[in-house]
């Protein structure tokens, strides 16, 4: 597809580039060993798909990558770019969404898919015939039920992805989908969607110094928080506290089920209840998006203990940008007392 310059860029997306300066500290510097489409993919947009029209669309699973790529798309010029996200706002959990067909017509029709890849919205990347226009943080492996016991190599990038799409050289933590909470793939991701849209139109200058500097200074402040011993309600937050020195103390059995998408057993909630009375956890992590009858017993224990705690969704709540929020929970965390 052969992209027409315009001296303005479509923005319909809800990102508030205004709120990503007002959070930015300054730049960093970046470098990616992230993969890149080549030139001819990027003249395929269009005829594998995409929509041949003169503005680049782009759909992201989550409001999360579409924040990440309405920051690129911002800054690029003399390109029409629009951004959709299918999963919006924090009132659903995001492990059960189910696409209609007209998210999936639109996805279809998209010349850039962004999703954070793991099985966590395979929804939307295995309904994807052309999968090399798909920018992923995991591989794309598909959804698994019982897929809590897998090896983190199972997980490993070999960057010869062929028609897998163009994933980076994340570690990932045993069969974690968790992806976005880690500044280096949301930084990594940012980086291809600025090549994919300059692979487009060369001209457009995209760029990821925004997203860099911000990230940048969130992982800075996550690798000072201090040493304390935390527990969570599921591991949503194992990507972003694995960049400091606070420790782990969910059961393993607990933290097993959750990650497999099942129920913890009674053994796991009455171990998971007296390693709170033990006195040894600083810190209790919620996910109010996964809320069940146990993880609210949980909450309500820790509570009575007097733990401290710290709420982590799957998404941001409707109209505020990822970027905001991941700040919020980074200043939760610093607020802490130890």
């Amino acid at each position: 597809m052969h992209l027409q310059t315009s001296p303005n860029s479509s923005r319909t997306h809800r990102g508030r580039r205004a709120a990503l300066a007002a959070l930015s500290v300054g730049a960093l510097a970046f470098v990616s060993a992230c993969s890149t489409a080549t030139s001819d993919e990027a003249s395929d947009y269009g005829s594998e798909g995409g929509n041949d029209t003169d503005t680049l669309n782009i759909v992201a699973s989550t409001s999360i990558w579409g924040d990440v790529a309405q920051s690129i798309a911002d800054s690029a010029e003399g390109v029409d770019v629009e951004v959709t996200s299918i999963v919006e706002g924090n009132n659903m959990d995001p492990h059960h969404f189910e696409p209609t067909a007209a998210d999936l017509a639109r996805a279809g029709e998209a010349d850039v898919i962004v999703v954070g890849g793991g099985g966590y919205d395979a929804w939307l990347y295995d309904a994807i015939e052309y999968q090399d226009k798909i920018i992923h943080a995991l591989p794309l492996t598909a959804h698994s039920h019982d897929h809590g016991d897998e090896e983190a190599q199972d997980h490993d990038h070999d960057h010869d992805h062929g028609e897998e799409g163009h994933s980076h050289d994340v570690s990932s933590i045993d069969g974690n989908e968790h992806i976005w909470y880690d500044p280096t793939a949301v930084m990594e991701v940012a980086h291809e969607i600025a090549e994919q849209i300059n692979e487009v139109n060369p001209d457009a200058q995209a760029s990821d110094e925004e997203v860099v500097s911000l990230v940048s200074d969130l992982d800075s402040r996550l690798h000072a928080l201090p040493e304390v011993t935390y527990t969570q309600t599921e591991p949503i937050a194992d990507y972003m506290l694995a960049h400091t020195d606070m420790t782990d103390a969910t059961p393993e059995g607990y933290r097993h089920a959750t990650l497999s998408h099942g129920e913890p057993a009674a053994a796991d909630l009455a171990a998971f209840i007296d390693e709170l009375k033990a006195g040894d956890v600083d810190v209790f992590i919620y996910n109010p998006q996964t809320q069940t009858d146990m993880t609210s017993r949980i909450r309500t224990t820790a509570e009575d203990e007097g733990i401290q705690v710290v709420e982590i969704g799957e998404t941001p709540p409707d109209n505020q940008n990822f970027f905001e929020y991941f700040e919020e929970v980074v200043s939760s965390l610093e607020a802490l007392e130890v």
